[in-house]
């Protein structure tokens, strides 16, 4: 490289450092960010099954004003506790309750509060002169997590539980920081206002991710006179006084069903046993942590980097004892879903942004291999997603493919662009380098969702049935859907909607001389035989097909009318 070459490099990084240590750098970030997060928001149809039963209730909570008592259809939604719908029916108040995007607002506020949170929190964990470029680097690492774009894209709880947590373990670390220092109100208190937003919720999760972290930094440290601070007593009272005026109200409404339901049928069953077939073993979290943590996987090695430091010193101690404690719940637990891992990533992100800013003595062996093992992971998994993106596109991308196989382009290469980067870094260790595939990294997971997932219309199947429906010359009084009863189709089609079999819906035909039978191709034989007993004359009106990703299989949807003689 030429002398002018290298001082023009020089000039470059001298002005992104400059860029870097800006606080307006990360509204920039996040103002990018949720212009293509509202993008996807959009453009994304009805996720089956979780996003579709979250939204309906919340709907349905909306329309009755019963705002005490979830309800799908005409089933307690017993699921998760209350506040999730209480934020979404607001969202749709504000912003209209046919779009399935209002009740997406409340997860990318979560994502954005959380990003927020990690920039404040890494300062707070590690004080310093670069304490702005490290910042922006745990926030970047946070955010080019696929897991961390797709929750924001979905209106489920598990993004606002995110903000919440990382809020929570922010107090908790200030009260482990202080031990030793004269005590101080707001931590402790603020610790336990977190945990009870957090229980009101998800549950069980925001008061386990803060037991873990409390037990392994009682046993590292050999102490636990610091749990004196946090007033556990007092914490409990105030948990009882925000989560129990509720829990009260819908045991009272229920007559007791709704925590019967939720504490024995959703969370001892995952914990007993997998349930809903998402059984696998311990390992599975770490076998995919390249992927729920990629690109920033490839940096992680680096993390072992800091060696005695992840033990000596208080705030990477603090940490590991998050990470590693909610993780090894999460590995035995029975139940498997990604979004399981989505509490410890943060202290990961934190963790890793801390050892790629630091000046550290020259690594052992042992130390360079495992650098080198997660940057041969990135390559791996980088791969893999790039070649799962163009498969999906294929497979599933239906009268939109175009698109979607445009947008697998588009993500391969900027895959393609990052692990460049990366190799780049490795060599060099430049910060123009990280935060090109940080960058990046964030853009290629909003493309997979805004553009490849969007664009894969073979498994929007209910979008796809609405608009069927509405090319109709009548709009049906009321429709029956046989065999195909996704969670959708009923955000979609509204309460005019019965779930029957075969054979009530050939009744449902009789008795409804202008409504419209839904029939899945494998009910079809038992629907048209009880039909014909009951001498109807049915008249097919339409015909959509797709792949039901709750299913995992190909389904095919015959419309049909009446017609009286």
């Amino acid at each position: 490289m030429s002398s002018a070459a290298k001082q023009r490099e020089t000039d470059w990084q001298k002005r992104l450092a400059e860029f870097l240590y800006r606080r307006s750098t990360l509204w920039i970030i996040l103002g990018l960010i949720t212009v293509g997060v509202l993008i996807g928001h959009q453009l994304l149809g009805v996720i089956d099954r979780d996003e579709a039963r979250f939204a309906q209730a919340s709907k349905q909570m909306l329309a009755s004003g019963d705002y005490i008592t979830p309800y799908f259809m005409d089933e307690l939604r017993a699921k998760k506790p209350i506040a999730i719908y209480w934020l979404q029916s607001a969202s749709a108040a504000l912003f209209g309750s046919s779009d399935i995007a209002s009740y997406r607002l409340p997860s990318l506020l979560g994502l954005l509060t959380s990003l927020v949170l990690i920039w404040r929190f890494s300062q707070s964990l590690w004080p310093s002169s670069i304490g702005p470029v490290q910042a922006l680097v745990s926030v970047l690492l946070l955010a080019a997590s696929p897991l961390i774009i797709a929750e924001a894209h979905l209106a489920k709880t598990d993004s606002a539980l995110l903000s919440i947590i990382i809020a929570q373990q922010f107090f908790l670390w200030r009260v482990y920081k202080d031990r030793s220092q004269p005590l101080q109100a707001s931590p402790w208190l603020g610790f336990w206002l977190c945990l009870s937003f957090g229980v009101l919720l998800k549950g069980p999760i925001a008061p386990l991710l803060a037991f873990t972290t409390c037990l392994v930094l009682v046993l590292v440290d050999r102490t636990a006179g610091w749990l004196k601070r946090l007033h556990i007593i007092k914490g409990l009272m105030i948990v009882a006084c925000v989560v129990l005026p509720w829990a009260v109200a819908v045991t009272t409404a229920t007559d007791g069903a709704f925590l019967n339901l939720a504490v024995k049928g959703d969370f001892l069953a995952k914990v007993q046993s997998a349930q809903e077939s998402h059984g696998a073993p311990p390992g599975t979290y770490l076998l995919l942590l390249g992927l729920l943590f990629w690109p920033g996987i490839a940096f992680s090695g680096y993390i072992v980097w800091l060696g005695r430091r992840l033990w000596g010193d208080d705030a990477a101690r603090f940490c590991v004892a998050w990470f590693a404690g909610y993780w090894l719940v999460i590995e035995f637990v029975p139940t498997k879903l990604p979004h399981y891992s989505l509490p410890s990533l943060p202290a990961l992100a934190l963790l890793c942004g801390y050892a790629l800013t630091r000046t550290m003595p020259p690594p052992s062996k042992l130390m360079m291999w495992f650098t080198e093992a997660m940057f041969a992971v990135a390559g791996l998994f980088g791969v893999v997603f790039a070649g799962a993106l163009l498969w999906a596109s294929v497979r599933f991308g239906g009268l939109t493919g175009g698109s979607a196989f445009l947008s697998a382009i588009v993500a391969g290469l900027l895959i393609g662009f990052c692990l460049w980067r990366i190799w780049c870094w490795r060599r060099n260790r430049r910060i123009t380098d990280l935060f090109a595939v940080l960058g990046a990294g964030v853009l290629v997971h909003i493309i997979a969702v805004a553009g490849v997932v969007a664009g894969a219309s073979s498994v929007h199947i209910s979008g796809r049935l609405a608009t069927e429906i509405q090319k109709m010359t009548t709009r049906p009084a009321a429709i029956s859907l046989v065999g195909y009863h996704e969670p959708s189709a009923v955000f979609h089609l509204g309460r005019d909607v019965f779930l029957l079999d075969a054979s009530e819906a050939a009744l449902f035909m009789a008795d409804s001389s202008d409504g419209v039978a839904v029939v899945e191709r494998r009910a079809l034989q038992p629907f048209l035989e009880t039909a014909g007993k009951l001498d109807l004359t049915l008249v097919q009106t339409g015909q959509v097909s797709g792949f039901t990703l709750a299913r995992g299989r190909d389904v095919e949807l015959i419309l049909y009318r009446r017609v009286d003689p």
